[in-house]
């Protein structure tokens, strides 16, 4: 697979993934809109979303927190959610608000399974988290609602009071008063205070009635119906038992409602008629188990007492059939429970696997994108070494060149001085050898020419070269803003030129000793043909001013010289 493929299928899969988290994230966001409203649509549609073995851990932790919120709107178990909550509660910080809606949520999935003092842990941990976050009163209200509840089951009835009264502080609505001052008056009925009782319960059905809500005013009856009967008030108990029916939504079951008539008619003992008829209703009507072993045990004290012992005998085998069908539920949720622990030690070891070989493809992917680093350094080291090679060998066969060329010139002013001894003996042949002196001195000069071009070709093809000429293509309106070669640069230049100027160096060096380095220097860039500003830059100069005064100076010293 070559490079470009590699960042191809790389840059798909991030597209892919970004694409993936923006379509979670809109998902995430119309569950949140739908939850308030139309929980049921929002649980749908938390069902339509990918896999956990799809969202990152941030999402997956989200995605918990919403499937138990609309799992509980819908009033459904929050068994399914055991091992997504577990999953919450490792990824949220100890400080953070989301985890005590993981801890709410948890301690509700507790009291569910019969588990009160894990429930009770869960839900004091999530309120001394909310005590940072004071704004958020709709979790502070649910959490000290579970947590008095379970307080109330657990007969811890003094925490269970204190966990009431804090809850109504944070009341706005009508029915959420109505909740928490239900819960209340439960609290005063227990420890048989009737006034207490009575006078908060009423206070209940007030903001019950002023919410127009028929199912909570109908329930707020319903409970004043049943607190009348604990404190012995029939007629009263009685008369909040029928005004709860006429208050009970129409479309949906009364159920237990019937069966509260019916059980106080029967205690009145004045209709034993309509306390068997409300009752039946009650069996007819109702989906709960336990109102309905309730209603045949209440028709069972009522045949008794009319003397119809066969019916009575029925009605009693009905109700501990019934009885007998609820100890097999709980067993069986016993069995739910330990299948429930299975699963979520199976998904727990499901993501631990799934975060290895996470790990196990960031540690590929780190070693690829070194191996390609790597590969690419190499190819640019590779390169560079070709090019010093081949401008090593060109450097070699321009110096064999040089020196061949050279070899030559010698040659040629040998000849040409035993040419000039034959001249001075042989005058006969002055002429022809004039002729041949002068065509000899053409070839040296052309040959000259050849070796000062060449030289100049050489020099021309040097990485200093390059950098005078980019020096001298500043554009700059200020010339105290040019650069200069620096320092290093020069003695880079200067070891350069006498290299590839050697003869013509030591030529001068023979002919005029006074001359210093920089003169050579000088003389050298002035024979490659570069322009006085050029040089200047060479010499760390940004004008021409002093280069002009070291080309007198040195045609003084080379005029002393020939003199």
């Amino acid at each position: 697979m070559t490079k470009i493929h590699i960042l191809l299928v790389l840059s798909i899969f991030l597209l892919y993934s970004c694409y993936s988290r923006e379509q979670t994230e809109a998902s995430f966001i119309q569950v949140e809109s739908l939850l308030e409203e139309h929980p049921d649509s929002a649980l749908q549609l938390l069902q339509t979303l990918p896999t956990l073995q799809e969202l990152s851990h941030k999402e997956s932790a989200r995605y918990a927190l919403l499937l138990a919120r609309a799992t509980d709107k819908c009033e459904k178990s929050l068994l399914p959610c055991d091992s997504l909550l577990n999953l919450a509660l490792r990824y949220y910080d100890d400080d953070e608000k989301e985890r005590a809606v993981a801890l709410l949520y948890k301690g509700r999935l507790e009291i569910e399974i019969n588990s009160p003092k894990e429930a009770i842990t869960h839900l004091q941990e999530a309120l001394t988290i909310l005590k940072d976050y004071p704004k958020e009163i709709e979790i502070k209200r649910h959490t000290l609602s579970s947590l008095g509840n379970t307080y109330y089951r657990t007969s811890f009835f003094e925490e269970a009071i204190k966990a009431y009264r804090e809850l109504y502080k944070y009341c706005i609505t009508d029915k959420d008063k109505y909740i928490a001052l239900n819960d209340i008056s439960s609290y005063y009925c227990m420890t048989d205070n009737k006034d207490s009782t009575i006078t908060i319960q009423h206070k209940a059905l007030e903001y019950a009635i002023a919410s127009k809500d028929s199912s909570m005013i109908a329930i707020a009856k319903l409970n004043l119906s049943v607190y009348y009967d604990e404190f012995e008030e029939l007629d009263s108990a009685l008369y909040h038992a029928y005004s709860a029916l006429q208050w009970f939504p129409s479309g949906k079951i009364p159920g237990n409602y019937y069966g509260n008539l019916g059980t106080l008619l029967f205690e009145k003992g004045d209709n034993l008629d309509s306390a068997i008829y409300y009752l039946n209703k009650n069996i007819e009507n109702t989906t709960d188990i336990t109102g309905k072993a309730a209603a045949l045990l209440s028709l069972y004290d009522v045949e008794k007492e009319r003397g119809n012992y066969k019916a009575a005998s029925d009605y009693l085998e009905k109700h501990i059939a019934i009885q007998d069908s609820l100890s097999s539920t709980e067993q069986s949720t016993e069995i739910q429970q330990l299948i429930n622990k299975y699963n979520i030690k199976i998904h727990i070891r499901e993501e631990q696997i799934k975060e290895q070989h996470r790990l196990q493809l960031i540690i590929t992917l780190f070693i690829f994108c070194c191996l390609l680093i790597i590969l690419f350094y190499q190819y640019h080291l590779n390169k560079r070494k070709r090019i010093q090679l081949i401008y090593q060998q060109n450097l070699k066969q321009t110096q064999y060149k040089l020196s061949s060329m050279q070899t030559i010139i010698e040659d040629n002013q040998s000849i040409i001085s035993l040419l000039q001894e034959e001249q001075r003996n042989l005058k006969q042949d002055q002429a022809n050898k004039i002729d041949e002196i002068q065509e000899r001195e053409c070839t040296i000069e052309r040959l000259r020419q050849e070796k000062d071009e060449l030289r100049n070709w050489l020099f021309t093809q040097s990485d200093i070269y390059k950098r005078i000429i980019a020096l001298s293509k500043q554009e700059v309106s200020d010339r105290k803003a040019m650069k200069v070669l620096t320092n290093t640069e020069l003695k880079k230049l200067q070891k350069t030129i006498f290299e590839i100027y050697a003869d013509y160096i030591s030529h001068l060096q023979k002919k005029y000793p006074k001359l210093t380095e920089e003169d050579i220097l000088y003389l050298c860039l002035n024979e490659a043909k570069l322009q006085p500003l050029t040089i200047a830059l060479c010499f760390g100069y940004n004008n021409t001013h002093p280069i002009n005064q070291r080309k007198l100076r040195i045609k003084e010293k080379m005029k002393d010289e020939e003199m």
